[in-house]
């Protein structure tokens, strides 16, 4: 796709979310300190972002991929939106209360809502928890009228360990954490004196995201809470870990160059910490990784620096064991990651989803395997797949997001794509 039409899409994408979003406006109340009782424990800042603000965010992003955007037309189309961000109280990897902490997010002037909507984002670096950004892209919708929750995740924000530990795609813990998120920014607008006059919510998210929404709907039915759900949209996401794995070990006998490989670590190290279990690194990662003493920085440096170091060859990464199935040579620290992945792989979840799951995947997603949501929606009897046209990973969520939003149809044609 050339710039002068991503520019285009971009300008319309904007367009069409201010022609669609209503602006009514009240004055925000003044900020409070926190509370003692329920999920919510403290509120750690509120701000607000002027219109001025957001364009100024939209407008530096698409200037880093090379497109330029006029900052007054971009202003017109913004409106001002007030962000909080909290900490409250879930549960950690040993079953013990943690502190953790999330944003929430609403136009100026929120007087009342009838739905949350629950946006579980994509795979950040820690540095980049929505807390600490306070008002992260995914969040655009907000614009449009809604009042987004977005959780950091266990391991992000106020619950980030000393070595950087992240449950990664842990399907309890990921959905325990977003779940109480929920609850909490829900005793926020309560105690900002915002009515709700319905208790729906929405759940969305891409990527890493896809897989935390859908994490969460379990959570959520494990609590009784499923009628109160509206939908999930979820989009490109790891449901099926075994499937990712496979994908990693199909480079020893099709060598082909892998951008990211810092996810396989990061996938194996988020099994590890999730489960709890007692493995060591010499038995995980390969013998070069060990030697070079790479696996270091998986306790500190972001993930982005994982994959600039460790290349693009998968089989010089992880443990040779990992590509000798079945038996994986006697292993038992990999085997014990194996099958923490078949555990936390939720189409493997004994919970059937009693909610429409509204599924989107890239056949040529260059990332996360098809193959996932294809096996997801065959297990998930409420589910309807839709094929994104978009090629790759990063396209795919744009045009996921496009979807969600209801906008495809218009903007697809411009791009010789099919609604």
């Amino acid at each position: 796709m050339n710039k002068h039409l991503t520019s285009k899409l971009l300008t319309l994408l904007l367009l069409l979310f201010f022609v669609a979003c209503s602006n009514e406006e009240s004055p925000w109340e003044e900020p409070s300190t926190g509370t003692e009782t329920g999920h919510l424990t403290n509120v750690i800042t509120e701000t607000s972002f002027d219109k001025e603000d957001l364009a100024a965010m939209v407008v530096n992003f698409v200037a880093g991929q090379g497109i330029n955007l006029p900052v007054e037309f971009v202003t017109l189309l913004m409106r001002d939106v007030d962000v909080a961000a909290i900490e409250y109280s879930t549960t950690g990897v040993n079953g013990e209360p943690i502190t953790a902490s999330g944003v929430i997010a609403m136009p100026q002037g929120t007087t009342s809502y009838d739905h949350l909507v629950s946006i579980q984002h994509g795979t950040l670096n820690m540095e980049e928890a929505p807390s600490k950004q306070l008002f992260y892209y995914e969040m655009l919708p907000v614009i449009c009228g809604h009042v987004i929750v977005m959780a950091d995740y266990i391991g992000y924000g106020s619950s980030q360990t000393p070595d950087r530990q992240h449950p990664y795609l842990h399907d309890r813990l990921t959905g325990t954490a977003c779940a109480d998120m929920i609850e909490a920014a829900r005793e926020y607008l309560k105690q900002k004196n915002l009515t709700e006059t319905n208790d729906d919510i929405e759940l969305m998210g891409y990527s890493q995201g896809g897989q935390a929404s859908m994490a969460t709907l379990f959570e959520l039915e494990r609590r009784g809470l499923t009628e109160s759900v509206r939908a999930v949209y979820a989009g490109g996401g790891p449901y099926d870990l075994e499937s990712i794995l496979q994908t990693f070990l199909a480079y020893k006998d099709n060598p082909m160059p892998y951008e990211r490989t810092g996810y396989a670590p990061y996938l194996i190290r988020g099994m590890v910490y999730g489960e709890q279990l007692e493995v060591s690194d010499e038995n995980l990662y390969a013998p070069e990784v060990i030697e070079q003493g790479l696996n270091e920085m998986f306790s500190t440096r972001p993930l982005f620096e994982w994959h600039e170091a460790l290349g693009t060859d998968i089989t010089q990464v992880i443990h040779p064991d990992f590509f000798a199935a079945p038996t994986f040579n006697g292993n038992a620290d990999v085997i014990a990651v194996i099958e923490a992945l078949r555990k936390n792989s939720l189409i493997n979840s004994s919970i059937e989803p009693q909610v429409p799951v509204y599924l989107y995947h890239s056949p040529q997603d260059d990332f996360v395997p098809y193959s996932n949501a294809v096996n997801a929606h065959q297990h998930w009897t409420t589910s309807t797949l839709t094929d994104l046209s978009m090629p790759g990973h990063v396209l795919g969520g744009v045009e996921f997001m496009l979807r969600y939003m209801g906008l495809w149809e218009l903007v697809g044609p411009m791009l010789g794509m099919g609604s």
